[in-house]
């Protein structure tokens, strides 16, 4: 190995400005299902750092970019440093929350939980406003089943009106205790019903999914309903109830707020996507799902599933 060449790596050799995400399905067979374009070359390849000479380089390289659209010249002509302002901090909660929902779907997509699962706290048992004790007594509980059943589990706690919790999780349900509730979800009804009553309304059986409750949860009522559909599909649904939390997570300056000082919670053995930089041009990326901005760049995002004709080996 040519380790002056390590050490002395220039940024376009470390960094690239595109980054493909795969998981594994059950067969081991590898799927693309996210690919992310940046206007800069953030993404930098794992291990590998850039020297102090190629840190100036890129810190004096950006400098003259800025420089150029604030006061339309080159580098020697306006040598004004911008003044320092104070950090938007509700931007940056939003860029914090955008990286956690991409977290959330990552672990959902790569881990392929089975089972979506409510814990809800009785307030008899437990101060549900006290996040502390409450995260504590969750904590033991999780920790407990990923030690001695496997337990994988990526969630999210959302606040009631009244300011106490619960929580919303995905997990794999051959590491629960389930039981049948006597009762069914059927599209269009927020709340779950009776057979009886599915039955009395002539709801076909097709269309019922099964709701049960976690036997060994005892600090409150819980429900637990097997996913269906794609891995995409429970991954948005969860995200979503993310934006429920943190809609309500809204301090009194009105700046959102991580509730107990977190967006989500995990643990268990997940399974990560496997990752893949290039370089593409930006301006010809025009088949993106979403784009937005953030102080690291802009950045296009094209989710893959129905649309793998737009993969190719350009990044």
């Amino acid at each position: 190995m040519d380790y002056v060449k390590l050490c002395n790596m220039t940024l376009s050799e470390v960094s690239c400005n595109a980054r493909k995400k795969y998981y594994f399905d059950d067969d081991g067979n590898p799927h693309c299902y996210e690919i992310m374009v940046s206007d800069r070359a953030v993404f930098r390849h794992s291990g590998l750092e850039l020297s102090e000479f190629s840190q100036e380089v890129a810190h004096r390289l950006d400098y003259e970019e800025t420089n150029r659209e604030l006061f339309g010249g080159g580098y020697g002509r306006a040598r004004h440093y911008v003044s320092e302002t104070e950090p938007d901090k509700d931007a940056s909660a939003l860029s914090s929350r955008r990286r956690a929902k991409r977290k959330i779907f990552d672990y959902v997509i790569c881990n392929g939980f089975d089972c979506f699962v409510t814990l809800t706290l009785d307030a008899g048992q437990i101060d549900r406003g006290d996040y502390k004790a409450v995260i504590k007594k969750l904590g033991t509980y999780l920790d407990n089943r990923v030690r001695r059943n496997g337990l994988r589990y990526v969630g999210v706690p959302e606040l009631h009106k009244n300011g106490g919790l619960h929580f919303h999780f995905a997990m794999n349900s051959d590491a629960l205790k389930l039981i049948d509730s006597g009762t069914v979800s059927v599209r269009g009804r927020k709340k779950p019903i009776k057979v009886s009553t599915a039955k009395r309304l002539n709801i076909p059986p097709s269309d019922w999914h099964t709701v049960y409750n976690v036997a060994d949860w005892k600090l409150g009522f819980s429900t637990a309903i097997m996913t269906y559909g794609d891995r995409g599909a429970v991954a948005n649904y969860l995200s979503k109830e993310l934006n429920k939390s943190v809609q309500k997570a809204v301090g009194e300056s009105g700046t959102l707020e991580k509730i107990g000082g977190r967006w989500y919670l995990s643990g268990g053995k997940l399974q990560k996507p496997v990752v893949e930089l290039g370089n593409v041009d930006f301006e010809a990326v025009d088949l993106h799902t979403y784009q937005f901005d953030c102080p690291a760049g802009a950045f296009k995002v094209i989710m893959l599933k129905e649309n793998e004709e737009m993969l190719t080996n350009d990044c």
